[in-house]
């Protein structure tokens, strides 16, 4: 009985040495080895967030070719193009030839213009063109446009615009565009506009709109789907027969995709829906990088 009793006091004693041992070996473990109290924790460092990555496509020239089917007898169009794009010091440089036939008749239009970017948030772009043959085409046509980035990213890009359309018989239009630009952090692009367009003989109002979603990166691939919707003043369907103040509606999706460091294709589906006529059909190119 005794023996069992010491035996006991003999465990306590030694479950009690261990305990103190580990707890002072915490203590010395958790406490500094001299009197300089812990060093303050360094400043967080914050970095600057990138800049968004403005979708400009620059130095590359694209050539293809488009076919569409219209309903009610409207018959079919096709045509070809050709453009380029090249960026020197401030200033982007494009144009484009595109070579059309539609409603009977074929023509070419010829274009080109500049993208100057003034400062690191604005920039600004001025185009004009002219054709040949095809009544469809205008005699003159010139835009403008002027851009402003925003906030910490610059990834809010708003746009004022205005344009001027001579066609080849007595109407001209007069068009005001407002719209922006929204950059995600993550790769999406979300656009929308609207136009505010007077056309003469009459001064005929026709306000119209667009939203556009894109996703993608720079040299992999960019997916865009664009709804266009609102009136149209005018459209020439001949050279003396005019459709007049309709609403209409537009589809467009385009996939340009990389297959090489510099190179790849654009295709382009669209539909257009007006109270004349359907439109479907698609534009393929390639691209080639410099």
């Amino acid at each position: 009985m005794i023996t069992a009793n010491l035996r006991r006091y003999e465990r306590k004693a030694l479950l009690l040495l261990t305990s103190i041992a580990f707890t002072l070996q915490a203590q010395g473990q958790s406490s500094p080895t001299s009197a300089e109290p812990d060093p303050a924790p360094a400043p967080a460092v914050v970095a600057p967030q990138p800049e968004a990555q403005i979708k400009q496509l620059t130095n590359y020239v694209e050539t293809g070719a488009d076919y569409m089917t219209l309903t009610n007898g409207f018959g079919n169009w096709s045509g070809g193009y050709t453009r380029g794009v090249y960026e020197q010091g401030k200033n982007i440089w494009d144009g484009e030839i595109s070579g059309q036939q539609e409603f009977g008749d074929a023509g070419v239009y010829f274009a080109a213009g500049d993208t100057y970017n003034f400062s690191p948030d604005w920039y600004g772009a001025l185009t004009v063109g002219s054709s040949a043959g095809g009544f469809f085409w205008p005699r003159f046509r010139t835009d403008g446009f002027i851009n402003k980035k925003w906030l910490a990213r610059k990834q809010w890009i708003t746009t004022a615009g205005v344009s001027y359309v001579m066609a080849k018989d007595v109407h001209r239009d007069h068009t005001l565009y407002l719209g922006s630009t929204y950059y995600f952090g993550k790769p999406w692009i979300v656009e929308e506009g609207i136009y505010f367009n007077i056309s003469h003989p009459g001064a005929v109002f026709a306000p119209a709109g667009f939203v556009a979603v894109t996703q993608g990166h720079n040299k992999q691939q960019y997916i865009t789907v664009r709804a266009g919707f609102g009136e149209e003043a005018y459209q020439l369907i001949g050279p003396a027969a005019t459709l007049s103040q309709f609403n209409s509606e537009t589809l467009t999706i385009t996939w340009r995709k990389w297959m090489g460091p510099d190179w790849g294709f654009n295709f382009v589906g669209d539909y257009y829906h007006s109270p004349f006529y359907l439109r479907g059909g698609s534009t393929f190119g390639f691209f080639k990088e410099f």
